[in-house]
């Protein structure tokens, strides 16, 4: 029932699996839930993640926080971020996400970029070449 709320307001479905002791309450077992629980739906993750909700941002740091990035060039570490949610379609929900990652990516990586907001840039710069690239909605590529 949780899972299936989650699916449709995730807000909702979170609130209800932490009130009925399904999930823990802290951020931490809130993200362990997003990256470990099959049946989630990945668009409705992303959109929880991106949330500018106080909790739903504690989430979203711990989410990102738990990824091992260590070692991982720039392409590849961006690709293993984004291969548990779909990135919501709003604008500042995708940059709130890219900017944690910049820094997540940097803290694991300490002499790659001369900052995170370089590593931020790039990420960004990414995900926008990829959506003009492959969105059907782009006429001019």
């Amino acid at each position: 029932k949780g899972i299936s709320l989650f699916n449709r307001k995730p807000s909702k479905g979170i609130e209800f699996l932490i009130g009925a002791k399904k999930i823990g309450g802290t951020p931490e077992a809130v993200a362990s839930f997003l990256k470990n629980t099959a049946g989630l739906n990945e668009t409705m993750i992303g959109d929880y993640l991106g949330e500018r909700e106080e909790f739903a941002l504690k989430v979203m740091h711990a989410y990102v926080d738990s990824m091992n990035l260590e070692k991982m060039d720039f392409g590849e570490a961006i690709r293993f971020f984004l291969r548990g949610f779909r990135l919501p379609g709003e604008a500042q929900k995708i940059d709130r996400i890219m900017e944690k990652f910049a820094e997540r990516y940097c803290k694991c990586n300490p002499n790659s970029f001369s900052s995170a907001d370089t590593a931020y840039v790039l990420a960004y710069s990414v995900i926008m070449l990829n959506t003009d690239a492959h969105n059907s909605m782009v006429k001019d590529k």
